[in-house]
């Protein structure tokens, strides 16, 4: 038993060990995370929520097929070309439902790296 505050808790009762998702995860550590989708308003075909740079969405599944994303922290540049290349867009934490009504759609259909940006 401890005192705390002229309060006693039991040991046993405070919980040490918290399972994080990869969002809250990300947030605690100050890291960077975003996940991408096939189609509008977080449809289709979703990646895992990823950490680090991408140099090439997957040719078969997301290269130029991206039409939302949700950015849970960081700030990322996503790129038209693979390898950081081609004409970027920066997206902060948020949600990201529409690319086609997004910057006049420019950006979707078209992304194929993203890359984090160091702040």
């Amino acid at each position: 038993m401890s005192q705390i505050n002229n309060q006693t808790q039991d040991l046993y009762s405070i919980e040490l060990v918290q399972d994080l998702d990869h969002e809250a995860s990300a947030t605690v550590s100050g890291g960077a995370s975003a996940q991408v989708f096939t189609d509008p308003n977080f449809s289709g075909t979703g990646s895992d929520v990823f950490n680090s740079d991408i140099s090439l969405f997957n040719p078969d599944v997301f290269n130029d097929k991206i039409s939302s994303i949700k950015v849970f922290s960081g700030q990322w540049t996503f790129w038209s070309d693979s390898n950081f290349s081609g004409s970027g867009i920066i997206l902060g934490p948020g949600e990201y439902s529409d690319l086609s009504q997004f910057y006049g759609g420019v950006y979707n259909d078209v992304i194929s790296s993203a890359k984090i940006n160091i702040q």
